[in-house]
């Protein structure tokens, strides 16, 4: 069918047959409680960088289209699945990725039915810009995030974002024009509208002076005004709920050097609230040495708004090459306008000017070298808080001097004042809650795991390990909701057009 001037794809998943040959290999072992419960195959067609990374940003700008047409990048090579590319609403996966190869490169978003098993994907103008507008030179800061309203069930997707404004070094050297901020939304009841009414006519188009047409859908604004300095220099977009079902969009605006968190939450009809911001920028202008940026995750959990982060200090002479601290506050508010308090429950203030009031530890303390830059403490960091209140933390420091990782789980079991640290921990890049317990979730030979703790507890046991049905998979991003697992997976390929999966694993918590 055709929508908008543009073509929807529309496919049948029966879930008996899709990736699996019996109802028997939908079953893990027997022995354990967790099990897969489906694998649906999403698309063959998802984007992939399969070109030679760039040494540095300067060579990537002047480069021209690689001659032998590979997709040459910046960062990383996988774009699909990447960042906060799923979500779950009712009894519908949606998904979000760019469709490959290298001269399409348009968003995309998908949407599993798991009653009927049909799997619909919409397609959008817009095409994955590249670095700072260099189309040729893929870009992995370039993600596009995805929320559901459950109050009007709208669809929300911010995308191609990495710190860009109106200036030539970060506007897509002109090209970008006022449209550095990339948000779509969908007319209410979106989210649950029939499979055959699922396509682009429910995305409301831009119809402001700057839009470029019937076919722009990008809005330059999420506050119901035109104001371009509240919407530039971000990156890392991030949309997540509380428990009342307000939606709320998290991201950084600044630098790697000068940045702060911001949040928002929606109104409707489009609208958001004004940001507000954890930390302030350019705060040598407040008496400090340094200025800095925040490297964190903010989340709803167990009643509480949460945001844990680490400092980047632009400080070039001190032995943290990167990051250093895991830092954490939190609101009693659901909707985060008060009551910030750092771990131990005591007021803290916002914007935070120094963010020495929610340290919470110093990952650094637990390697020997004293070289400068010798300590890197990237990657390795989330946050989560179980149900019954217990906190939990993950970090990772390297100690390049000596050739050292170590990784750490910082914990506080409800009840407790203070975290406990331990380095007896296996590592992590993300860390997951359900229930009253928190989980580790990845990728071994190429299939996915689940180790698994109670909550305020160190004890991890590996409580699931998937075996190979269609593919060996490189990389997925997971959400959790419901006691189910929904990972969204990359398959193992070549060329920049890649296969990508769902799978549905059921964590028996509920």
């Amino acid at each position: 069918m055709t929508t908008a001037g543009r073509v929807v794809t529309l496919f049948t998943c029966v879930f008996a047959l899709c990736s699996c040959s019996s109802t028997d290999e939908l079953v893990q072992a027997p022995t354990s409680s967790i099990y897969l419960e489906q694998e649906i195959h999403i698309t063959d067609s998802a984007l992939y960088f399969d070109g030679e990374k760039m040494p540095d940003v300067r060579e990537a700008l002047a480069s021209n289209d690689s001659p032998d047409d590979k997709y040459n990048y910046m960062y990383g090579s996988a774009i699909v699945p990447h960042g906060d590319a799923i979500k779950t609403y009712k009894h519908y996966v949606f998904m979000t990725w760019y469709r490959g190869g290298k001269h399409d490169r348009h968003v995309m978003l998908s949407r599993l039915n798991t009653k009927t098993g049909r799997l619909v994907h919409i397609e959008f103008p817009h095409q994955h810009t590249g670095l700072v507008g260099r189309w040729w030179i893929g870009e992995t800061h370039n993600t596009i995030a995805l929320g559901i309203s459950p109050k009007d069930e709208t669809i929300h997707l911010v995308f191609d974002l990495h710190a860009y404004n109106r200036n030539s070094d970060t506007g897509g050297n002109g090209s970008f024009k006022k449209d550095y901020f990339r948000y779509s939304y969908s007319v209410a009841g979106a989210a649950s509208a029939a499979d055959e009414a699922f396509d682009l006519s429910l995305f409301v188009r831009d119809t402001s002076e700057h839009s470029e047409g019937d076919d722009d859908y990008k809005h330059l604004s999420m506050t119901g005004s035109e104001d371009h300095d509240a919407h530039a220099k971000l990156t890392y977009p991030k949309f997540f709920l509380n428990e009342q079902g307000d939606l709320f969009f998290y991201i950084r605006q600044g630098t790697s050097h000068d940045g702060k968190g911001i949040f928002t939450s929606y109104i409707s009809d489009g609208v958001w609230t004004s940001f507000n911001s954890i930390n302030k920028l350019n705060v040598k202008e407040d008496g400090l040495e340094f200025n800095w940026s925040n490297y964190g995750n903010m989340k709803f959990a167990d009643g509480k708004l949460g945001f844990a982060f680490q400092r980047r200090l632009n400080n070039k002479t001190d032995r943290y090459r990167y990051q250093n601290g895991v830092y954490f506050l939190y609101s009693d508010d659901p909707l985060g306008q008060s009551a910030w308090r750092d771990y131990r429950g005591n007021p803290i203030d916002l914007p935070l000017i120094d963010a020495t009031p929610a340290l919470v530890t110093e990952p650094g303390d637990w390697v020997e070298t004293q070289q400068v830059n010798g300590v890197q403490i990237t990657g390795g960091f989330d946050w989560t808080i179980t149900e019954n209140g217990d906190v939990h933390i993950i970090s990772r420091v390297l100690d390049r001097e000596n050739k050292h990782t170590v990784h750490l789980h910082h914990y506080k079991p409800a009840g407790h004042t203070e975290f406990i640290t331990t380095s007896d921990f296996v590592g992590a890049d993300n860390l997951y809650t359900s229930g009253g317990n928190i989980y580790v979730i990845g990728l071994e030979n190429g299939q996915p795991y689940v180790e698994r703790a109670s909550g305020g507890t160190n004890e991890f046991e590996r409580v699931y390990q998937g075996t190979r049905r269609s593919s060996n998979f490189t990389k997925g991003i997971v959400h959790v909701k419901n006691g189910k697992l929904y990972y969204y997976l990359l398959a193992d390929g070549v060329g920049d057009k890649r296969t990508t999966y769902l799978q549905i694993i059921n964590l028996n918590d509920l």
